[in-house]
């Protein structure tokens, strides 16, 4: 992940360089359908492979899979139309995060590390 980090960096600096353009002008390319430029078309695969790396590197591969992989293209999400993972994609994701974080949380209670006792204002006075 970190080599493809700094492929990105390196990659998108040099694009913003050529096209004289700021980060969002060159991802509202990245976002339009209908842009078929070598470089950006480079950026979005580039975004593609960090988003598989991640997956992985979660070990999510399977449950991304069973909803039918993370499908990379245009995707409505609200009103706009970004290239991204499909919804069914993002919701596995988030679900998972959401996970890891309820299971990273109960870890760190078991270690003593959120002291109950101070919470929803029942905080002790040091004065």
């Amino acid at each position: 992940m970190r080599d493809l980090g700094s492929y990105l960096d390196t990659f998108r600096a040099d694009v913003l360089l050529a096209r004289g353009s700021g980060l969002t002008k060159t991802y509202n390319l990245v976002f339009d359908p209908t842009c078929t430029d070598a470089d950006i078309k480079e950026l979005r695969a580039i975004h593609r492979a960090i988003d598989e790396a991640i997956v992985r590197a979660y070990g999510w591969a399977d449950r991304v899979a069973k909803v039918g992989g993370l499908d990379h293209g245009f995707h409505k999400i609200g009103r706009e139309v970004r290239y991204t993972v499909a919804p069914a994609a993002q919701r596995e994701i988030l679900d998972s995060l959401l996970e890891l974080n309820h299971d990273r949380y109960a870890d760190e209670v078991a270690q003593g590390l959120h002291d109950t006792e101070r919470r929803c204002g029942n905080e002790e006075r040091l004065f």
